[in-house]
């Protein structure tokens, strides 16, 4: 078990994952763009082409953005990077890492990093001979207590490190090691001016692999609970950040994948799973949830089960660790291999919470009776069931207090759902608990959206006015263009391209349809025969016949430039309620129509 712990060092490419971790693309682009919710996606107005019509999208579940416009272009956030800032890809990497704290990979750093990794199998070797040894009987007697056996303590490296202080340090000393590197590594302290010692001391120690088995850290538990503090960690380093790993993933993650994800709080917990055949547990060593402990999940499974501690202080880290996770959860992480880009999701992913019974961790239950973790298992409940009865149980829903109080975690949550009708589902089960209208429930929303969504919706709301304004009692356009036509026979040549479609009053579109069948009138009837009549009369300024060419070939220009805006307002409809893979099918139809804009706006800047 020990030789797989180190396999080499973080490259670019880690870098590369790290920050596709850390930075949402719709946080990002929204620095830059005013985006609006469209369905599960967001849209705007291209920002590297002039247009009328949104045709810029970005699909938070695949991390993506694309222009179905003029630019017929997409990528992710890099790429969104390098276009919108005029950024090479080495200054992308920097902006980024800068922005989210990560520290860019060096020749110094590389060697700093296989030296600590080094240094942490060389640890897990000495203090594994300890356990096993004479010194180590009390600990080894300790954790046979608590259930774990032999052969579960060479399968997790478990060892003992020494009350003196200096045993692990002249061991690594032996080995040639500097304590430059020592400290580095996070084995060795100092205080005040003293010798350097050990950082753990009188401990039972579990390793900390990263998903690929290297070793980066340690956990130190006392073996009497009077002691402060119970439990130790590697302090936070070049290799080691407590909140990006998931304690036993490196040995879970094959199980995960056909099983889904339990998570529990303590290592121990996760070490007496793993021994009763529970091989797909893993471990937030008591922290809530991070990105990127929820990242490494959300790349392989849509199953993840919460079992965290019972007490009061567990039902709050379960809050925090929901609270944290949830969002991320639902963005389906788009994980980048070194050669291609891999979408291993594709639904949203289904949170369950698994209530303990008071008093019992994990680890007892098992032992007690592994059945009852299984049922403890089958009966956990939606994430947001558990929240619905965990947040109304903790305070008065008959108080405005307590509903804003309950109103806030909850709304946060729900417009985070990428599926609109489980969202309005959702919705609507906070509105009946809270017992208020769903208008107002929406007005305290608008809280929770993004400064860029609530930008948008005030400037739509004025859209939204202005439409109404826009249904005019006449269309100037369309009857100039028919009056041209109707009054000069001679132009009927240069309006072939002409169609029904092109005029949005149906007094028009008749109009239309008669003078193509019947230019002279002779059959006209009724209310149509009364606006034809109109359209024959109505008088236009004088122009030669070059001058109602050059007329009529400009309003044919602006009404193809409508009917396709037209099209455009009704592909963004269509598209709000698609989903990413049914966009990409219907993306030749949708550059067909930007091309022939395209064309269009050539004409006119001919013309």
């Amino acid at each position: 078990m020990i030789d797989y712990c180190y396999r080499g060092v973080p490259s670019i490419l880690s870098v590369v994952e790290d920050i596709k971790v850390r930075v949402d693309i719709v946080d990002l682009v929204s620095e830059y763009v005013a985006l609006e919710k469209s369905g599960a996606n967001f849209r705007s107005k291209c920002p590297f082409h002039n247009e009328r019509t949104p045709s810029f999208f970005v699909f938070p579940s695949r991390q993506t953005w694309r222009c179905f416009g003029a630019c017929a272009t997409g990528g992710d956030i890099f790429s969104f990077l390098m276009k919108h800032q005029n950024f090479d890809f080495p200054q992308v990497l920097t902006f980024l890492s800068k922005k989210v704290g990560i520290e860019m990979p060096s020749k110094k750093n590389k060697q700093n990093n296989e030296d600590i990794f080094k240094i942490n199998e060389e640890s897990i070797r000495f203090y594994s001979k300890v356990l096993m040894s004479d010194r180590g009987k009390a600990t080894r007697n300790y954790l046979l207590n608590r259930g774990i056996s032999t052969d579960t303590m060479a399968d997790f490296c478990l060892g003992f490190s020494l009350s003196d202080g200096m045993s692990l340090k002249t061991y690594l000393e032996s080995l040639g090691f500097k304590e430059e590197q020592m400290i580095l590594g996070g084995m060795v302290t100092q205080s005040n001016d003293g010798p350097l010692k050990d950082l753990f001391r009188g401990r039972v120690m579990v390793p900390i692999f990263d998903p690929d088995g290297r070793a980066v850290g340690f956990g130190g538990r006392v073996l009497d609970d009077f002691v402060k503090p119970k439990y130790m960690n590697t302090r936070r380093g070049l290799v080691f950040d407590k909140g990006k790993i998931l304690f036993g993933f490196h040995l879970a993650k094959d199980h995960i994948k056909e099983k889904g994800a339990v998570i529990v709080e303590g290592y121990m917990d996760a070490i007496v799973a793993h021994q009763a055949g529970f091989r797909n547990v893993v471990a937030s060593m008591g922290t809530a949830l991070t990105v990127h402990q929820v990242s490494l999940l959300n790349g392989i499974t849509t199953d993840v089960i919460l079992a965290l501690d019972p007490d009061e202080a567990g039902q709050e880290a379960t809050l925090r660790s929901l609270e944290s996770s949830w969002r991320i959860l639902q963005r389906n992480t788009v994980n980048q291999m070194p050669t291609s880009t891999t979408y291993r999701r594709s639904s949203a992913p289904n949170i369950r919470v698994a209530s303990l019974p008071y008093g019992k961790d994990p680890d007892k239950i098992i032992l007690e009776n592994p059945n009852a973790w299984e049922d403890i298992l089958s009966n956990s409940v939606p994430v947001l069931d558990f929240l619905f009865t965990a947040l109304s149980s903790k305070l008065d829903l008959s108080t405005s207090h307590g509903k804003a109080a309950v109103a806030a975690p909850l709304l946060r949550l729900v417009s985070s759902i990428p599926e609109p009708f489980e969202q309005d589902r959702q919705f609507r089960r906070v509105s009946e608990l809270l017992e208020v209208s769903e208008d107002t429930l929406k007005a305290s929303m608008e809280g929770y959206k993004r400064p860029a969504e609530r930008r948008m919706n005030f400037h739509r709301k004025e859209m939204v006015i202005e439409a109404t304004f826009d249904r005019l009692e006449r269309d100037p356009l369309e009857e100039y263009c028919l009056v041209l036509l109707i009054q000069n026979p001679k132009l009927d040549q240069f309006a072939s391209n002409l169609r029904s479609e092109h005029f949005e009053r149906m007094e028009n579109r008749e109009a239309y349809g008669i003078w193509v069948n019947n230019s002279n009138g002779a059959t006209l009837n009724g209310e149509t025969n009364d606006h034809f009549a109109y359209l024959m009369t109505k008088v236009l300024p004088i122009m030669n016949m070059k001058e109602k060419e050059q007329a009529l070939g400009d309003s044919l220009l602006r009404l193809e430039e409508r009917r396709l805006r037209r099209i455009k307002e009704e592909e963004a409809l269509r598209l709000d309620s698609m989903t990413y893979d049914q966009i990409i099918e219907h993306e030749n139809e949708i550059l067909k129509v930007n091309g022939e804009i395209k064309t269009l706006f050539r004409a006119r800047s001919n013309s």
